[in-house]
C-alpha cells in the first residue's frame, strides 16, 4: 500500500466534481491511443473519441454546478454523461455514473464505505444495461475494481490510498483482457474501453496525490502495440453495419420491453439511464426502425447512425494526417464531427442590442436564437485578428499544412481577414472562399476533414473544395421578412408588400454568383413554402449523384422535421445532420427560418 501525503477522508459534491474533471482530463489526453487499439466489438477506431466526448460533455455541463451535496452533484454529472454519451463504451460509462448517482442519492458526503457501496451499485447497473455482456471488456474491469473496493475499503483511512491500490488492481485486470477475447488476442492489444476506464482512475489518483495533473514522470499502463493493429483484424464485412444511438425522454419507460424490441434488430445493445431518460446504443442494419421503435416509448432526440464498416476501411486506408482544417463559426457542424476531424473554428463577433458576444463561445447558438425575437438590433462582425493568429499558430504547430474554409466573401470580411493573417504566419496558406454558409459550409468542411484524414495535402483539399462549390446548394424558407429588412437584405418596400400579402420568401445563396444572396421564390404560407423549397432542390440536383443533405433552423424544429421527412421521401436520402443554424443566419432570416443544404457530385 502506498503512503499518501493527501489524506482525503470524505468526498462532497465539490470534491467529487474535481476528481471527475481530473479523470476526464486524463482520458481525453489518451483518447488517441484508445482509438489505435480499438478492435472490439468492431474495429472502427473510435472508442477513445467516444469516451472522451462523453466525459468532455460532463465537464462542460457541470462547470457551473456548485452543489456541496455529492448526491445532487452526482445527479448533474450522471445526466450530463447520459446526454453526451457516445459509442458502446461511452454509454456504458454513462450508465456507471447513473448507478453511482443512485448509490449516493440523498447523501451530503461519502465515506470510504459509502463510496465502495456506490461503486458496487454502479458496477451492477452497468452490467444490467448490456444485453449480452462478455468477459474481457470494460465491464470486467469495472467489476474487478469495485469488488476490490468492497473487499478492502475497511483497511484504509483515506481515499487516496484506497484508490491508489484499487487502481493497481484495475491495471492487472485490464492486462488480462487480452487473454479473454479472441479479437484482442489476435490484435495483441487490451480492450480499449477497459483501458479507458483505467485512465479515468489514473487521473483521479494523480489528482488526489498532487491536486493537479502535472506529472513529473509517466509510465505507460500498457505498452504501445507493435505494428498496425487494425491491419491484423481487418474485415471485409460486418453482420451489423450501423452504430445507432438515440435518447428517449418520457415517463416510466419500460426498459425491458424496449430492450426486447430493439434487441431483435442487432447486437451490442446498451440501454442505459433512468425511467425518465434512456440512452440507447445498438449495432444494426435498420437504424430507422430503431428510431421508430424508440418513438413508441417517448420523445426521441440525439439521433446518430454511423457506418462502422466504412470507418474500418477508412482506418485501413488512412495515412498520417498532414493538413489541419480551419473554418469560422458560420459553419454548422455537430460538435462530435468537429472533434472527430479536429476542425478548428474562428468565432465571429455578435452584437445584440449593443452587447458584444463571441459566437458559440460567450453564447450558444440555441441561446442566441432564443433571444432573437425580443432583440431590437442584431449584427455580426468577422473574427478578431487575435483569434485568427492563435488558431493559425496552433494549427501550424500540429500540422505540416493548413487549409482554411470560410463563409462567402461577398457577404463578409471573414475570408479576407483569415487570408491576411494566414499569409503572415504560414509560408503557403490555402484559404478558400467556399461561396456558401451554414449547412452548406458544414458539408464542405466535413468533406475536407475526411480528405485530411486520408493524408491529402492542403493544396489537394483546397482544389477539391473549389470543385465542390459548383455542387453545393443552400435554400432557406423564411417565416418573417422583418430581420432581412432590418439587416439590409431586403428593401423596406419589398418587406412591407411581403408582410401585407403574407409572403414567405425562399432565399438562396447562389454559388454561380460567389454565394450572393437572392430571392429564389415567393410563397403564400409556410406549407407552400416548404413544398416549393423541395421542388427547387429537385431542380438544382437533377442528374447529380451522392446527395448529402443537412438541415439548419432558427428555433423551428418542427419545420426541420417536416422537411427531413419530405427529403427522405423525395430523394430517398438520409440527413447528415439537423442543427440550430448559426446566429449569422438567424440575424438576417429571423426565427422560424429553416435552411436545407445539399452537397452532391456531378
Amino acid at each position: 500500500m502506498k503512503s499518501s501525503t493527501t489524506r482525503i477522508q470524505y468526498l462532497d459534491g465539490i470534491r467529487f466534481k474535481r476528481v471527475i474533471n481530473a479523470a476526464a482530463k486524463r482520458l481525453i489526453e489518451k483518447h488517441g491511443h484508445l482509438n489505435d487499439i480499438n478492435v472490439f466489438p468492431v474495429p472502427d477506431g473510435d472508442t477513445g473519441s467516444n469516451m472522451a466526448g462523453t466525459m468532455d460533455n460532463v465537464v462542460k455541463k457541470s462547470a457551473n454546478a456548485l452543489d456541496q451535496s455529492i448526491g445532487k452533484m452526482s445527479e448533474v454529472i450522471a445526466e450530463s454523461a447520459l446526454l453526451g454519451a457516445r459509442g458502446n463504451s461511452g454509454v456504458i460509462l454513462a450508465q456507471f455514473l447513473c448507478g453511482f448517482s443512485e448509490g449516493v442519492k440523498g447523501l451530503q458526503r461519502v465515506t470510504l464505505k459509502d463510496f465502495s457501496d456506490a461503486a458496487s451499485n454502479a458496477s451492477q447497473r452497468a452490467l444490467e444495461a448490456i444485453s449480452e455482456p462478455k468477459e474481457g471488456t470494460i465491464l470486467t474491469v469495472i467489476r474487478d475494481w469495485s469488488d476490490h473496493l468492497s473487499a478492502n475499503h475497511q483497511n484504509y483511512n483515506n481515499f487516496h490510498d484506497l484508490l491508489y491500490d484499487s487502481l493497481e488492481h484495475a491495471k492487472v485486470s485490464v492486462r488480462a483482457t487480452k487473454e479473454k477475447l479472441a479479437a484482442l488476442k489476435a490484435a495483441d492489444v487490451v480492450d480499449a474501453g477497459a483501458l479507458g476506464f483505467v485512465y479515468l482512475l489514473e487521473g483521479i489518483v494523480e489528482f488526489t496525490e498532487r491536486g493537479n495533473l502535472n506529472r513529473q514522470e509517466e509510465q505507460s499502463i500498457i505498452p504501445e502495440p507493435s505494428g498496425a493493429v487494425h491491419d491484423r483484424v481487418a474485415v471485409d464485412s460486418l453482420t451489423f453495419s450501423f452504430c445507432t444511438e438515440c435518447m428517449i425522454s418520457g415517463e416510466d419507460i419500460d426498459r425491458d420491453a424496449l430492450r426486447e424490441e430493439i434487441g431483435a434488430l442487432g447486437d451490442s445493445l446498451v440501454v442505459a439511464g433512468t425511467s425518465a431518460k434512456i440512452r440507447v446504443h445498438v449495432h444494426t442494419n435498420e437504424p430507422e426502425t430503431v428510431f421508430e421503435i424508440a418513438e413508441k416509448y417517448g420523445e426521441v432526440s440525439h439521433h446518430k447512425k454511423e457506418d462502422m464498416l466504412e470507418q474500418h476501411r477508412n482506418l485501413l486506408a488512412a495515412k498520417e494526417q498532414r493538413t489541419g482544417i480551419l473554418t469560422d463559426s458560420t459553419c454548422d457542424l455537430p460538435d462530435e464531427l468537429l472533434k472527430k476531424y479536429d476542425i478548428r473554428v474562428a468565432p465571429l463577433k455578435l452584437y445584440m442590442d449593443d452587447k458584444e458576444m463571441l459566437d458559440k463561445v460567450d453564447v450558444s447558438t440555441e441561446e442566441f436564437n432564443k433571444m432573437l425575437p425580443d432583440s431590437k438590433s442584431v449584427k455580426t462582425s468577422q473574427p478578431s485578428p487575435g483569434h485568427y493568429k492563435a488558431l493559425y499558430k496552433d494549427l501550424n504547430e500540429s500540422y505540416e499544412e493548413v487549409v482554411a474554409l470560410h463563409v462567402m466573401a461577398v457577404h463578409s470580411g471573414t475570408f479576407q481577414s483569415s487570408k491576411n493573417m494566414g499569409a503572415s504566419i504560414l509560408e503557403d496558406p490555402h484559404v478558400v472562399d467556399t461561396y456558401t454558409v451554414t449547412g452548406g459550409l458544414g458539408l464542405v468542411t466535413l468533406e475536407a476533414g475526411k480528405l485530411a484524414k486520408q493524408g491529402k495535402s492542403a493544396k489537394e483539399i483546397a482544389e477539391r473544395v473549389k470543385q465542390m462549390r459548383d455542387n453545393v446548394f443552400v435554400l432557406v424558407a423564411m417565416d418573417t421578412v422583418d430581420f432581412a429588412v432590418r439587416g439590409g437584405r431586403l428593401s423596406k418596400n419589398i418587406g412591407n408588400i411581403a408582410k401585407l400579402l403574407n409572403l414567405k420568401p425562399i432565399i438562396e445563396f447562389d454559388t454561380d454568383k460567389e454565394g450572393l444572396c437572392g430571392i429564389a421564390a415567393k410563397c403564400f404560407g409556410i406549407r407552400h413554402s416548404e413544398a416549393r423549397l423541395i421542388k427547387l432542390l429537385k431542380k438544382r440536383v437533377h442528374g447529380k449523384t451522392n446527395l448529402r443533405f443537412a438541415i439548419t433552423h432558427v428555433e423551428a424544429p418542427e419545420k426541420a422535421k417536416r422537411l427531413a421527412a419530405m427529403i427522405k421521401k423525395e430523394f430517398h436520402s438520409d440527413i447528415e445532420f439537423v442543427l440550430q443554424a448559426s446566429p449569422v443566419l438567424g440575424c438576417y432570416s429571423g426565427p422560424g427560418a429553416c435552411g436545407v443544404s445539399v452537397l452532391c457530385d456531378s
